[in-house]
């Protein structure tokens, strides 16, 4: 039996038996990722002098989902969430902000109980912010119309107070024609006594924007805790 044809076999034979091994090893990879699995998160903010609810406090998560605001009577709901560990933040003006860890469970309803302590309102008042100018700006691919509709909007923010901010936030509501109302957060640093910030931020929206309103501010003076 001639040699070289024996070699020749023998490094096919190797060649299939690794190829076999890899397939096996990516088919285990591809049984090993599931599909996404999902939860709700739900909650509550309320004074944590009063125990009056919070609405329209401003809540957002780490790593992020949505941002939401919570209803009249301070409750709040992210459905359909990837599960996992999440950081929940709620903001609102005349109170400083907090956050909580929640673990939402797959198919499951994981509770936030989240406490504001009220801040001084003299502080809260020294931030002063508005809409100065907004525009739908339609973006069409063909001849059949938008495809999609962002909005362009600017803002200005004052401090008015006697302190300097070292950061703050302005929320803002959009409402649209057809799918109801958006909200973005702006959050800017670094405020002096007297000084106004000019802003602006671009938003995706589905469809045209009707107005864009100031919704909420948040801010954190220099010296307080």
């Amino acid at each position: 039996m001639p040699i070289p044809n024996v070699r020749a076999s023998g490094s096919l034979l190797s060649l299939a038996c690794l190829l076999l091994v890899a397939g096996a090893l990516v088919g285990c990879d591809e049984e090993t990722v599931g599909p996404e699995t999902r939860g709700t998160l739900t909650g509550t903010v309320e004074s944590a002098e009063t125990s009056a609810p919070i609405p329209r406090a401003n809540v957002t998560t780490s790593p992020p989902t949505q941002s939401v605001l919570t209803a009249e009577d301070g409750t709040f709901s992210l459905d359909n969430i990837p599960t996992g560990n999440y950081t929940v933040t709620a903001s609102k003006s005349d109170f400083g902000s907090r956050s909580v860890t929640v673990r939402v469970e797959e198919g499951q309803t994981s509770n936030a109980s989240i406490l504001l302590e009220p801040e001084n309102s003299a502080e809260s008042d020294s931030l002063s912010a508005q809409v100065t100018n907004w525009f739908n700006d339609p973006i069409n691919r063909d001849s059949t119309g938008a495809d999609s509709v962002f909005v362009d909007v600017e803002y200005r923010a004052e401090n008015v107070g006697e302190r300097a901010i070292v950061r703050y936030k302005v929320l803002f509501e959009i409402e649209t024609a057809d799918d109801g109302t958006f909200r973005f957060e702006a959050e800017r640093d670094s405020l002096a006594e007297g000084e106004a910030d000019l802003g602006g931020f671009r938003k995706y929206v589905r469809s045209e924007a009707q107005s864009v309103e100031v919704s909420d501010t948040f801010i954190e003076s220099a010296g307080s805790d």
